[in-house]
């Protein structure tokens, strides 16, 4: 199989930006409940009771009245939570700057483009293990169950907790995204599938 690529000319970490403490990033489409927005939420509300200060900033719009926005009133986390509506590359590239960390809180994912975007920009990454998501992360983030409030807001606590071993893990992923996903890499391995497909072929038609 070939991986996608990451844009690594973009997507990559930026001098002269400092991270804020307690601020966590998160993209995906708001309302797919696909996408474990809800989940996100719901951890968020727990991990406060630690760290009053964590910011949670979603890159994307909510829909109006959806279940999301009803979520963020009845939680409370009005004054903690920022939708930023539809933004473009560079903009996202400089959120990631600023961001302590990267939650991917998909209860499915086909590929985990965002998990790999964050890696690429040097940001520690909390992922669930739905779909693709483990094979993207390694072993330079943490994993958790997909659909878990819980084991979400353990892992938030425990980076903010301990910045150090962040640091570490967005180091890790950074050099994961340069060996495994980067365009060069994607392109190398989809030649190999098609000179695996050819040889394949060749000794069928041989037999």
């Amino acid at each position: 199989m070939a991986p996608n690529g990451i844009d690594t000319g973009l997507f990559r970490p930026l001098s002269g930006i400092e991270r804020e403490p307690g601020r966590i990033i998160v993209t995906n489409s708001a309302d797919m409940p696909l996408k474990g927005l809800t989940h996100l939420l719901a951890a968020v509300a727990s991990a406060r009771t630690k760290h009053s200060r964590l910011q949670l900033v979603v890159i994307g719009s909510p829909n109006k009245n959806g279940a999301v926005e009803r979520l963020v009133t009845e939680l409370g986390l009005g004054p903690c939570v920022r939708f930023t509506g539809r933004i473009g590359d560079n903009e996202l590239v400089r959120h990631y700057a600023r961001a302590s960390l990267a939650v991917v809180p998909s209860v499915y994912e086909g590929f985990g483009l965002p998990a790999g975007e964050a890696m690429a920009c040097a940001v520690p990454v909390i992922s669930t293990t739905g779909g693709a998501l483990p094979e993207v992360v390694g072993d330079a983030g943490l994993l958790v169950p997909p659909a878990d409030p819980a084991a979400l807001a353990a892992a938030i606590c425990r980076i903010l907790d301990h910045p150090d071993d962040g640091r570490v893990l967005g180091r890790r992923g950074l050099a994961r995204v340069g060996l495994y996903f980067t365009w060069r890499r994607a392109a190398e391995r989809t030649v190999s599938v098609y000179r695996e497909a050819i040889d394949a072929h060749r000794r069928l038609r041989a037999a």
